[in-house]
């Protein structure tokens, strides 16, 4: 995947449709949006986990714990390693260095533009 793409290529114009990535980065904020899945991500980034420890250290129930993991699952962003009854929560590096060049362009300072609306 190219890194070096600039914003204005993931913003459509009014007459073209939403090219794939700005669908994939809305299911990644979406799901980062909430906090609990934000700080269990943030969590996940200093390596896997389970859910018991995930849920001690977010002091959260553990089915809220698992309605989160499922979210963050479901958009992508972690996965699961089953083992027996155990499972290990990790990030999934290969999706997140996927949708990371999209994610540093949009919010790339250096590739907004400062053009006038000619209205």
């Amino acid at each position: 995947m190219d890194t070096a793409r600039s914003a204005p290529a993931l913003v459509a114009n009014s007459a073209e449709t939403f090219p794939a990535e700005l669908g994939r980065l809305h299911t990644v904020l979406k799901s980062l949006s909430e906090p609990n899945r934000l700080r269990i991500f943030a969590l996940l980034t200093h390596g896997e986990r389970c859910v018991c420890d995930i849920e001690s250290a977010m002091t959260i129930p553990q089915n809220l714990a698992s309605h989160h993991l499922r979210v963050l699952r479901e958009a992508g962003l972690i996965e699961v390693r089953r083992e027996g009854r155990w499972a290990y929560y990790r990030i999934n590096k290969v999706y997140l260095s996927e949708v990371y060049p999209a994610l540093c362009s949009l919010f790339d300072p250096n590739s907004i533009s400062d053009a006038r609306a000619a209205c």
